[in-house]
């Protein structure tokens, strides 16, 4: 590739940049799902939206945490690195 002349930085780059890149291309996904799973039943509990959105919200930021770390772990062993 072109853009990754050295190899040791494309290994850098995969190790580090491409989960936040994973994490920014899944997070509308996971709010959305979310918010269509949850967002009717928290509605009517709290009849309003900005209150469901606040919910959902923290819920899609730890869910992503919690993806990542997982994506690591499973890398890691593929990989035979420690994370």
């Amino acid at each position: 590739m072109k853009l990754f002349g050295d190899p040791e930085f494309r290994k850098r780059f995969m190790k580090s940049g491409l989960p936040v890149i994973l994490a920014v291309a899944w997070a509308p996904i996971i709010w959305m799902a979310f918010t269509a799973l949850l967002g009717p039943l928290l509605f009517r509990i709290t009849s309003s939206f900005l209150v469901v959105q606040t919910i959902v919200l923290p819920l899609t930021l730890l869910s992503l945490f919690l993806f990542l770390r997982a994506f690591r772990v499973i890398s890691s062993r593929f990989y035979g690195e420690k994370a």
